[in-house]
């Protein structure tokens, strides 16, 4: 007599499903200090603070006041392309992966690894000006919301950065393939996180401040 079929149900692998209830974590985290850059905002007559008369500049635009041939004026707009740039090769060197198209996902994920990177050193190079412009960690409220919070942004790409950097590594020895590329997806997933995250701080923290001070 024939055994009754064994049911078969819809499975997460658990590396998939730990890095599900990390990003869930992450989620609240980050909606936190979104809460907390709110609540700021609506405890203030005017957002941001005033700056110094003396310093037009003095908040970290998306783009300068008028046209400007210098390229590091718009790192802020510049530095968002790049981290979403980051995202579409991420994706399509899994899916490289993913059908044993070895060349590809090694080509892409360099050019992810490369991409995270400027982006690390585009928003370096931002912190560095504004605090020579005096927009530091103590200057005022909003200064403190933006850097901890886009700080904390930073820290999270450097993690995801390492973690992308032993995925190379551990690649190369040939350890994943189409049939095992779990790391891989999960680490994908948590970079695109990184980049969704982004665009809600690019939105608050500065297209809409630089159309509060118009």
């Amino acid at each position: 007599m024939r055994p009754p079929d064994t049911p078969q149900y819809p499975a997460i692998k658990p590396g998939m499903m730990g890095m599900y209830i990390f990003l869930a974590s992450e989620v609240m985290f980050f909606g936190s200090l979104f809460a907390t850059y709110f609540y700021m905002f609506g405890s203030h007559a005017t957002w941001p603070p005033p700056a110094p008369s003396s310093l037009p500049e003095y908040y970290v635009r998306p783009w300068p006041l008028e046209f400007s041939l210098n390229p590091l004026q718009y790192i802020p707009a510049i530095n968002t392309v790049i981290l979403l740039s980051s995202g579409v090769t991420c994706h399509f060197a899994l899916e490289g992966l993913a059908h044993d198209r070895r060349r590809q996902f090694f080509t892409l994920l360099v050019a992810t690894i490369a991409l995270g990177f400027l982006f690390e050193f585009g928003q370096l190079y931002e912190f560095i000006s504004a605090f020579g412009r005096g927009l530091n960690l103590t200057a005022n409220t909003f200064a403190s919301t933006f850097f901890i919070m886009t700080g904390f942004h930073g820290a999270h790409v450097l993690g995801g950065l390492i973690l992308l950097l032993l995925i190379l590594y551990r690649a190369s020895r040939g350890q994943f393939s189409s049939r095992n590329h779990v790391g891989p997806a999960a680490v994908t997933l948590y970079w695109h996180f990184v980049d969704i995250v982004w665009i809600f701080l690019f939105i608050v923290l500065y297209v809409s401040v630089a159309v509060f001070q118009q």
